[in-house]
């Protein structure tokens, strides 16, 4: 038998739940050399708690531009966002303008609120520095571990995916070599 009862809406004077992120509007220019190139044009969606959201296009849609707009890091590739409201909701339940926010306040929420995980696995970690550091970074900066901490709870996840022992597990994810499929979470 076929349900067909209809979903019940929110009463009026229940106000809808905010969004975790908001987009609105956004516009991302580039200069280069032939003068200003839009990276992307009038792109706009939400992220409402409980929802998963996947951005999907064709190569050069804008996909990796929005999503590093957001995090304010397509600033340090030449862009610029040129119009548009990127929001997300605060600690307050307020939303916060990211497009205006200083720098200091965005190397807070990067990696603590808010994250991306890079299309290109291989380029993921920087060869110039160990994976170890780069794995205890996150976690000295944003939870203000000290480096034993940092290192105790990095070490304590490797074994819990693979066969190295604790005391090994640092050690040899810095020797390893980053293969495609390889994940490590550190939370």
């Amino acid at each position: 038998m076929l349900d067909q009862t209809q979903p019940q809406e929110a009463p009026q004077d229940q106000p809808q739940e905010r969004p975790l992120v908001s987009i609105q509007n956004l516009r991302v220019e580039f200069e280069t050399n032939d003068g200003i190139v839009v990276g992307v044009e009038d792109i706009s969606f939400e992220i409402k708690p409980g929802e998963t959201v996947c951005v999907v296009g064709e190569s050069g849609s804008g996909k990796s531009v929005s999503s590093l707009s957001l995090m304010r890091l397509v600033e340090f590739g030449g862009g610029r966002i040129a119009g548009g409201q990127l929001e997300i909701r605060d600690d307050k339940g307020q939303m916060l303008n990211l497009a205006q926010a200083k720098t200091d306040l965005m190397q807070t929420i990067r990696g603590n609120k808010i994250g991306m995980i890079f299309q290109e696995p291989m380029t993921a970690l920087n060869p110039v520095f160990t994976v170890g550091r780069q794995l205890t970074e996150g976690l000295r900066v944003h939870k203000n571990m000290s480096k034993a901490e940092a290192e105790d709870r990095t070490t304590s996840r490797p074994e819990q995916v693979t066969n190295v022992a604790r005391d090994d597990a640092l050690e040899q994810l810095e020797k390893e070599h980053i293969r495609l499929g390889t994940t490590v979470e550190v939370v």
